[in-house]
Parts: C-alpha cells; sequence; structure tokens
C-alpha cells in the first residue's frame, strides 16, 4: 500500500531539485589544470539577458564597445586552453606617425615622427616605440611603455580599434596607422573579417624637403631640376658671398649633409714611422684614422708588448692633417682649406704621407676601408694589396764560450761561464721520475784502434756496460775471471761519458749489439745484451730502430730485389746440418753471404721474432716466405 502524499500544509513542503535523482550537491570547483596549466573559472553569476546575448553575439566588438576582445574568439574553438596561454607570443604589429609641433623655428611648424605600435593578445596590453635615428636630436626608443591603454569613452583598446588607414587617440595624442605587418592583416581578416587596406605613404617632412633642396643647389649630377653652381674656393669670393649673407655652412660646402651621410665612417690605415737615422730613433708602428664625417685624421700608438715605452696611445689628436708644415705665425687665416689638407685620394699602400714633418709609410687597411676604396674611388685589388714590412730577424751574438777545461762536469764548467754566481745545472725530473730503475747491460769486451794496441790479454777480457737512462750514466764493471791474474771489479765509475772530439753524451740511441763506444781512448764493442734489455728495446720500437724487425724486413726486401734466386741460395746454404732450420750465427752468416747490410741487434731481434718456440733456430721455408723470395 503506498504512502499517503504530504500534506501541503505550512511547515510540510520542501524544496527539491528539478530532478530527485540528482544527488550532487557539492559546491562549483573553479580551480583546475587543463594540459597542464593552471585554469580559473568564473564563478557563476546571474546576469541579464540582454548582457548575455551582447556577449554571444558580434555586437560586442563594433567600435566605441568598452568590453574587450572575447577569448573565444582569440583561441580555437576546439582547445580549452586559458587566453594567455593559447595567444602566448602574438604580437599584432602597426605602422604609423603623429605630428608634433614646432614652434619659433624658420625651417618647420611640425615634425613627422614616425611610431611602431604593438598589441599583445595575450593580455590585451600595447606599446609604442619610436625607431632611433642617428644624430636627430630627439630621445626615442620606447614612447608608451607596455600597459592596458583605456580609450577615451572608456574600456581598453582591442583589436578592432585598430587598422591600416585609421587614426588612433591614446592619451590626447592622435596617431594615424599607415601599415601593418603580414602577422597583423592575416589575423583581422582570419579573426575578425577585416580586410586591411594597402600601405599608405608617410606624409613629407619638412627637414627631409630642406635638405633635399639643399642637396639640389650644390648641383649634383644626374637629378631632376639640378642647379649649376659651380664654386671657386678662394677667401675673396668667400668673403663675398658672406658679406651678401650666405650661411656660414654653405661657404665651405656642405658639411651637414656629408656628415649625415658618412657618419661612423672611419677609414683605418697601419703605417710606420721609422726614424732610425736619427739619434734614439726606432721603428714604431701606428694606425690612421680618417674621419669621412669631417676629413680629420687622428693617428694613435700601437702599443708593443716589451717594447720598454711608457703606454701613450695618442701620438697626433684628430683634427685637419696638412700636406704641408703650417708656419706657426699665421695669424691673417688661421683656418685651413680643403685643398691643403689630406683627402682620401691621397692614401695608397705602399706610399708616404707627411705627418708634421714626418714620414710616415702605410702598407695595410682593414676590410671596410678597402672596399669603400673599390667602390668609390674604383681602386683595383692589386692596388689594395697589403705591403710586407717584416724585417728579417738579425740573429743576436752570443758570447762564445770558452772549451772544457776538464775538471769536473762539463754543466758544472758551463755555469761558471753564465753567470757570476756559479748555479747547479738543472736536471731532468720527468727522466729521474720515469726512467728511474730502468738500465740497459751489454756484455762488452776491448777492441784495438788505430791509435790503441792492446795485448792479449786485455783482448779477453770482458766487461759489463750498463745505461742508467735516468741520466745517461755508463758504469763500467768486470766481472772477477779465476786464474786470470785481473782482480776485476768496477772498471769505470758511473758517470757521463762524452763522445770522442765532442761535447755530445753518449745517449740510449748510440747503445746496440755490435757497435763501439769509445770510453777514454779506449774502444769497446758491444757483443752481447741480457733479456731485460732486447725485451725494453723491442716494446719501445719506434725510439730503438735497431730493434723494428719490420724495418729490418722491409731493408732487406729492397735489397734482394733483381737477386731472389742468390739470396735465396746464400740462406739454404748457411743450414749446413741440413735440418731446413738456422741458429743465430748462421742467419747472420746466410744474411752475410746474400750480401745483406744490417747490424747485430737487428739480426738477434729478427731471430727472436720468428723463434716463437724458443727452441733456439728459425725455419729457413717461412723465413724466405717472410722475405718473398
Amino acid at each position: 500500500m503506498a504512502a499517503p502524499p504530504i500534506p501541503k500544509l505550512p511547515g510540510y513542503t520542501v524544496c527539491l531539485p528539478q530532478s530527485l535523482s540528482d544527488k550532487g550537491f557539492k559546491k562549483n570547483q573553479t580551480l583546475s589544470y587543463v594540459n597542464g596549466y593552471q585554469r580559473e573559472e568564473a564563478v557563476a553569476t546571474v546576469k541579464d539577458l540582454p548582457e548575455r546575448i551582447a556577449q554571444a553575439t558580434d555586437g560586442v566588438y563594433a567600435t566605441g564597445s568598452p568590453a574587450t576582445l572575447s577569448p573565444s574568439m582569440l583561441a580555437d574553438t576546439a582547445s580549452k586552453l586559458p587566453q594567455w596561454v593559447e595567444n602566448d607570443r602574438k604580437v599584432l604589429r602597426f605602422y604609423g606617425y603623429f605630428k608634433e609641433s614646432v614652434v619659433e623655428s624658420n625651417m618647420e611648424n611640425h615634425r613627422i615622427r614616425k611610431v611602431i605600435l604593438y598589441y599583445y593578445l595575450e593580455d590585451d596590453s600595447m606599446h609604442v616605440a619610436e625607431p632611433r635615428q642617428d644624430n636627430s636630436g630627439i630621445p626615442q626608443g620606447v614612447f608608451i611603455k607596455r600597459h592596458r591603454v583605456t580609450r577615451e569613452g572608456g574600456g581598453f583598446f582591442n583589436p578592432t580599434d585598430f587598422g591600416v588607414g585609421e587614426t588612433v587617440t591614446i592619451y590626447g595624442r592622435t596617431f594615424y596607422l599607415v601599415d601593418a605587418d603580414t602577422y597583423t592583416r592575416e589575423f583581422l581578416a582570419e579573426k575578425l573579417g577585416k580586410e586591411q587596406v594597402a600601405p599608405l605613404p608617410y606624409p613629407g617632412d619638412p627637414v627631409d624637403a630642406y635638405r633635399t633642396a639643399f642637396g639640389i643647389n650644390r648641383g649634383r649630377a644626374g637629378e631632376e631640376n639640378v642647379g649649376t653652381l659651380t664654386r671657386r674656393m678662394n677667401d675673396f669670393k668667400a668673403y663675398v658671398e658672406a658679406r651678401l649673407g650666405k650661411p656660414s655652412h654653405l661657404l665651405d660646402g656642405d658639411r651637414l649633409r656629408q656628415f649625415l651621410e658618412n657618419n661612423k665612417k672611419v677609414l683605418r690605415f697601419w703605417c710606420v714611422w721609422d726614424e732610425r737615422n736619427s739619434m734614439y730613433g726606432d721603428r714604431r708602428p701606428y694606425v690612421l684614422h680618417y674621419f669621412l664625417e669631417d676629413d680629420t685624421v687622428e693617428i694613435l700608438e700601437i702599443n708593443e708588448s716589451n717594447s720598454g715605452r711608457d703606454p701613450f696611445p695618442v701620438f697626433l689628436k684628430r683634427g685637419p692633417l696638412p700636406k704641408v708644415s703650417v708656419k706657426t705665425n699665421t695669424t691673417l687665416n688661421p683656418r685651413l682649406r680643403k685643398d691643403q689638407c689630406y683627402s682620401p685620394g691621397d692614401f695608397r699602400l705602399g706610399s708616404y704621407i707627411n705627418v708634421l714633418a714626418r714620414d710616415f709609410y702605410l702598407h695595410d687597411a682593414d676590410t671596410f676601408t678597402k672596399a669603400w676604396y673599390m667602390d668609390n674611388l674604383g681602386y683595383t685589388v692589386e692596388e689594395l694589396t697589403p705591403v710586407d714590412i717584416k724585417e728579417a730577424i738579425v740573429a743576436k751574438p752570443r758570447a762564445a764560450l770558452p772549451a772544457y777545461n776538464g775538471y769536473g762536469t762539463l754543466e758544472d764548467s758551463l755555469q761558471n761561464c753564465l753567470s757570476l754566481v756559479p748555479k747547479p745545472p738543472k736536471r731532468d725530473l720527468h727522466k729521474l721520475m720515469n726512467k728511474d730503475k730502468i738500465i740497459l747491460r751489454f756484455v762488452v769486451r776491448m777492441v784495438d784502434t788505430d791509435t790503441h794496441k792492446h795485448s792479449a790479454t786485455d783482448l779477453a777480457r770482458r766487461f759489463i756496460l750498463s745505461y742508467f737512462m735516468m741520466d745517461d750514466s755508463l758504469l763500467v764493471f768486470e766481472p772477477p775471471t779465476r786464474n786470470s791474474g785481473i782482480s776485476g771489479g768496477k772498471f769505470l765509475e758511473r758517470q757521463r761519458i762524452y763522445k770522442p772530439r765532442s761535447e755530445e753524451t753518449y745517449t740510449y740511441l748510440d747503445l746496440y749489439v755490435g757497435t763501439n763506444v769509445e770510453v777514454f781512448n779506449r774502444s769497446f764493442e758491444l757483443m752481447e745484451a741480457d733479456e731485460y734489455t732486447l725485451t725494453y728495446m723491442e716494446n719501445y720500437k719506434d725510439i730503438f730502430v735497431m730493434a723494428d724487425t719490420d724495418v729490418l724486413i722491409r731493408s732487406l726486401k729492397a735489397q734482394s730485389s733483381g737477386k731472389e734466386d742468390a739470396a735465396r741460395a746464400a740462406l739454404i746454404a748457411a743450414d749446413r746440418a741440413g735440418t731446413g732450420s738456422l741458429n743465430g750465427e748462421e742467419l747472420e752468416a746466410g744474411l752475410k753471404a746474400a750480401g745483406f747490410k744490417f747490424t747485430r741487434h737487428q739480426a738477434i731481434s729478427l731471430k727472436r721474432r720468428l723463434d716463437q718456440n724458443k727452441t733456439g733456430t728459425i725455419s729457413i721455408e717461412e723465413f724466405i716466405g717472410l722475405l718473398g723470395l
């Protein structure tokens, strides 16, 4: 049985939502994230119906409406990003001008000032900038800083308020818009359906018109309405013209025009002043600057390192440079005429100029100067080629050192000749740290020379020669031999040994098996080397050439060219036992029989390379195949 309905009496009725199934009584959320950006939605408020209808139509964008452009019109309808994200870095740019009144001037009553108007879609702000012009005399730059600008009728400016050919009044100043960039035209046409007219010209400026007329009076060739005024530059004519009221800036040419056209254009030359013919003279470098804006010259000194001179950069301050020295007692006409001073046509690379009775030689110019001469004066590349002024450096004579007297070491004796207070010779710390305990040992014997003969007993003696790589010193030791009659022991104290009739000492490059070393008029032949020495030299074969078997094999191939059969027969004949292998002595004998040039150390290194099994012999077939015989 259904429950009876609730009676409609005071206190029994309740306010229910339109749908009893709707249980969402939560408050609406206004803060959220959309695609990673913060978004704040406006709180729902009750609005009048006409206002809501007006915002949904295009009537809000009509001129004079105080509302701003709707974000839905500026952003993509499918996007939910905020306006400041959707329109980030989107700027409308218009070109225009405004007229500024000029009082108390006989040249102009107003001035045209060109500006650029920027409108930022992301926050509806704008700013006005005036492009900077050289020598304008007006503080240009940012004319109106960026902010939201209020219109005269109320509200803020929006994109519908701007258009090519329209005027915009900002803070009582009227701006005329004559053009817009491509993006602005496309944006207004696509978003607002507002096509822009073609660019409009800027109005004429009285100052520009005056300067144009001023240039015509100078008689420029090739222009319409060209005057035929010519001036003979003499003092009497200038005096008469001045008495008749001619302005002073016209008496010596159009210097204003020259200044405006050539401002910041400077010709730069490098030159030298050679005064070595005079007492205490020197050859010093300078740089010459010629200012095209007023035909003045300055010369700066180039400070060289270790020149012994105090820095004094300005040699000649900026001013007209006369071609000849001017007398100091000239008082009637102290001002120099233009033809008396240097002009750009007087400067040529490889020539001299007179700078107050001093000859300066021009030898080079910068890139701008060369381009200016080629474009304006027709100079060729050959005429602008730099001149080489480098002089051969004369080697300073070195004091002759006295001959070595034999006392002490050569390095110690040399220090006595270099300074009054002798200093100990500097040692090579790199070799001391990296070559310490590296000792090359060889078995040596005495041999006869043309000047020294030895007995049979001395020739039978054997010594151990040790070379210390840390300091290039040698030590000779004689092992004791029983029943030889010689006690043995240290034969030569460790020291550096000098080559015969030379101040050069023996180094590791001079030591290898088969060579001779002369020590104090005694010649020693290096017969053998220990295993450590041979291995060390083979590991560093780029330094020890005699241990490089690749070099030996290439040399043997080159020597065997044209006599392969004889070389093969000699190597086979060296195998007297017929075993097909050669020991060390047989290998040396076979190479000598074949007529090859080599050293014993190279033969030992070759045998060690081919004897992989450590049997003491090498295969003849393998060796012949290696040489390609």
